[in-house]
């Protein structure tokens, strides 16, 4: 188990993230419970659009939990939507929680905007 993670209290590894994600331009919240809600604002609707209302954005949430398969130490996990609206989230390991820089990375290529080469290829880019 890392003790360095083991001893760091969870808020603290929150504003870490929160700190990194800041870094990329993304804007993440902190909630209850190790919970960190991320959006990237590029990719929020501009109101212009009628249908932009329904629009939830670029948006993701991780969550900062132990993890059994590494002797308890604090991980981020992605939080993926649950079957239904009143099921837990389904969580998968995303990277250890001392990491921020890491989680920030990952959650950061999740919520990137397509370039605009890759819209006008049907959202796949150019290998080269």
């Amino acid at each position: 188990m890392n003790d360095a993670t083991q001893h760091q209290p969870v808020a603290e590894l929150v504003t870490a993230l929160v700190e990194e994600l800041q870094a990329r331009g993304l804007v993440g919240t902190a909630y209850r419970d190790g919970v960190v809600r991320v959006l990237n604002p590029a990719g929020e609707p501009d109101g212009s659009n009628p249908y932009a209302r329904v629009s939830p954005g670029l948006r993701q949430e991780v969550q900062c939990r132990r993890n059994p398969d590494d002797g308890g130490a604090l991980w981020w996990y992605w939080a993926w939507a649950g079957p239904t609206r009143q099921s837990p989230p389904d969580l998968e390991p995303l990277c250890p929680a001392a990491d921020a820089e890491l989680a920030a990375e990952r959650i950061a290529k999740v919520l990137e905007m397509p370039s605009a080469d890759a819209a006008s290829h049907g959202g796949l880019r150019d290998g080269g």
